[in-house]
């Protein structure tokens, strides 16, 4: 049958019509963002750190006796898990290795004029034995000089120096020397003097969650401002039964007024980065599933009643000579056409969702054309398949059922 002809048919309904357009939109609109989003931290898991993540491990402590001098505590619990077998360094760190930096959302400028150029990256403040234990390579520059390192409850003077990572480097300075440059921390633009560059790790979430994974910079800063809460990273040879996490607790758990919250491998510390999100992809897919059983069960009832109320017009093409198929594939046609307008209309709906929900939920998500592809071939399929079985039942309608009725 003639597109013309078929457009004509459709216009006749044009309720019916709208309202599967409507479900395919809604539908491309949900499964989109879910893809888009499923895609995104399945692509996170895959980032390997450049860690050795089952050499390092995160140790979180809580204090909760205010009587405690914490200076004292922390050369103690260092020099205690250095004491266990197996361990190489341990290293006092302002934060988590890999889940935080040194505060949410931090940025890095190349000079102090509004308009420039930002770029996201992980901080941290690591002390003489941080570099060692996370296996740092300084490819440029130099190390911090033992004079460089500010230590103590407050923060009175920022050391200035910072290393950055080799891509962050990169990021600012193309293919130019970074050493030496001074780079402006924060919206506050807080000056640091770029003395080494080292090869790319993972570390930071609010890198991590920017798609910038391997942009972080570390300073000499070691501060217990939080009292409450302190970290260690520390490192252990290879091959070192497990039994080491268990010794390092044990190590600090004599410790009265305090309690020791975890000791954990790099490597599962950079999955629960990722567990929440994941479990919102899921929830996500949950969605779409839901969203794309609704829309198939939505075509089949708008078909089938399109299909009842038409049931005289396919009986007279039946009678004019047109077979079972030809009927079944005149409707298969008109859903098509319905799906490509719903595919229209819905792509725009689906990149304003994704733009609401990275700027309003935060969610980690990327436009990718694939899936766009993948969602509208998955999308007519349903549909083609939804309107199966309505468009044989409407092939079954015998010219002599429509003399019948006349």
């Amino acid at each position: 049958m003639a597109i013309k002809h078929i457009l004509k048919l459709l216009l006749q309904q044009k309720g019916i019509s709208l309202l599967i357009i409507l479900q395919v939109a809604i539908t491309v609109m949900i499964v989109s963002n879910t893809a888009f989003i499923s895609y995104a931290t399945l692509q996170n898991w895959l980032i390997p750190s450049k860690l050795e993540e089952n050499q390092i491990l995160n140790v979180t402590t809580r204090v909760f006796d205010n009587n405690i001098d914490i200076a004292s505590l922390i050369e103690q619990d260092v020099q205690a898990i250095e004491a266990v077998p197996g361990v190489i360094a341990a290293s006092y760190a302002s934060h988590e290795l890999v889940l935080d930096s040194q505060g949410p959302g931090w940025t890095m400028f190349k000079d102090t004029q509004p308009e420039t150029d930002y770029r996201v990256f992980g901080y941290f403040g690591l002390d003489e034995k941080g570099i060692d234990v996370l296996g740092l390579k300084v490819i440029a520059g130099r190390r911090f000089y033992p004079s460089e390192y500010i230590k103590g409850s407050f923060q009175s003077n920022n050391a200035g120096v910072i290393m950055i990572s080799e891509e962050l480097s990169e990021a600012l300075f193309g293919n130019g020397s970074a050493l030496g440059q001074t780079v402006y921390i924060s919206r506050q633009r807080i000056p640091h003097r770029v003395v080494g560059v080292y090869q790319g790790k993972m570390l930071g979430e609010s890198a991590t969650y920017s798609q910038q994974q391997y942009h972080s910079g570390i300073v000499p800063e070691v501060l217990w401002g939080n009292r409450q809460k302190l970290n260690y990273l520390v490192r252990v040879a290879e091959g070192v039964p497990e039994r080491v996490l268990q010794q390092v607790e044990t190590a600090l758990y004599h410790t009265p007024g305090r309690m020791v919250q975890r000791v954990e491998y790099a490597a599962r510390a950079k999955k629960r980065l990722w567990d929440g999100r994941s479990t919102f992809a899921f929830t996500m897919s949950g969605i779409s599933l839901i969203a794309c059983i609704v829309t198939a069960m939505g075509i089949i009832a708008l078909v089938s009643f399109s299909v009842s109320l038409r049931k005289k017009d396919h009986g007279v093409l039946r009678a004019l000579g047109a077979s079972r198929s030809m009927v079944m594939t005149t409707l298969i046609k008109e859903n098509t056409i319905l799906v490509f307008i719903g595919l229209v209309l819905g792509f725009p709906l689906a990149i304003l969702l994704y733009y609401f929900l990275m700027n309003n939920v935060h969610v980690q998500s990327v436009v990718e054309l694939p899936l766009l592809v993948a969602v509208a071939l998955f999308t007519w399929l349903i549909s083609t398949l939804a309107v199966y079985l309505p468009a044989r039942e409407a092939a079954k309608v015998s010219p002599a059922q429509v003399t019948k009725s006349s």
